[in-house]
């Protein structure tokens, strides 16, 4: 039996049934109401079906406003009923649910996100320097290795370093006979290196100048950053305390809140839904669950 806060005097006002007459329903549904109504020849009540196609008089005669009231009806529903409804929350309601999981589930939900969803989502606090702090040699390496990474994005980058920066990075790589030349003649030594060579050169920089080197070369073509492992874009989320995880996750679009909210146990997921907006819940309610509508029932504490 579905027990709800109802507002029997508007069964006054939609069906003519006077408080008097009402005492005499407690403990009956709202549809075996109706039907002894119109045994009585209440016209009004026969007709009953018509007020439970109308959301607004539903939204009125249920209270869909009273948050106890809608999680009664939630607990009523199948998990699959409630999977639907969860598109109608707004996407700060959904990014209220996040708070039910564990940090280490947030994460793993980050990672599942497509690659440039979760790096926008990253961005929105960190910088890729911050991404490539906490990175290992090997993703560093593999990133530099890979085909679409071109040489000429890395001869970009080392053409913006000064002299001082420039030298430094080529006696780290080439030894001491590098010392003291000048810029253009740094630029003109990487330039003469075949592919295989330039690679070699790059992997083998010390992790200081490999972070500058990357973070130059994904500055000028984003799409490189697709090459990563969202492992690796999403440590620096897993530094940051459980709120701040889910202030991040909040920015998130809806279609991608919506399925991490299904994977909330059923009770929860009841809990998240109470914050639907009366008026998309009667609606629904008009449309779908009429069962549900008419299986109301009216108990004596509750009656005018």
């Amino acid at each position: 039996m579905i027990q709800l806060q109802v507002d029997y005097t508007l069964l006054n006002k939609f069906f003519g049934i006077p408080p008097s007459r009402i005492t005499r329903y407690a403990n009956k549904s709202f549809e075996e109401i109706m039907e002894l109504e119109a045994q009585q020849g209440n016209t009004k009540a026969e007709e009953y079906k018509k007020i439970l196609s109308d959301p607004e008089k539903i939204e009125e005669i249920f209270k869909l406003s009273n948050l106890e009231n809608k999680f009664i009806i939630l607990q009523n529903m199948s998990e699959e009923d409630l999977d639907k409804l969860l598109p109608y929350l707004k996407q700060d309601q959904l990014a209220k649910g996040l708070q039910f999981f564990t940090e280490e589930k947030l994460v793993a939900m980050s990672k599942e996100l497509p690659l440039e969803i979760l790096l926008e989502m990253i961005f929105q606090k960190f910088q890729m320097v911050d991404i490539l702090m906490l990175m290992d040699d090997d993703a560093m390496n593999k990133f530099l290795m890979e085909p679409e990474v071109e040489i000429k994005y890395a001869q970009k980058y080392f053409e913006t370093l000064d002299q001082k920066t420039l030298e430094k990075i080529m006696m780290q790589s080439f030894g001491q006979a590098f010392e003291g030349q000048t810029k253009e003649e740094y630029l003109e030594h990487l330039q003469n290196l075949n592919q295989t060579d330039y690679k070699r050169f790059m992997v083998s920089m010390e992790r200081e100048s490999k972070i500058g080197l990357i973070d130059g070369i994904v500055e000028q073509e984003e799409d490189l950053l697709l090459l990563f492992e969202a492992d690796d874009i999403v440590k620096p989320m897993e530094m940051l305390m459980k709120g701040d995880k889910i202030k991040l996750m909040s920015s998130l679009d809806s279609e991608f809140l919506v399925p991490m909210i299904q994977e909330l146990p059923i009770d929860l997921t009841q809990i998240v839904l109470t914050q639907i907006d009366p008026k998309d819940f009667a609606e629904i309610l008009t449309e779908d669950f009429q069962d549900i509508l008419s299986s109301v029932v009216l108990f004596s504490n509750s009656m005018v």
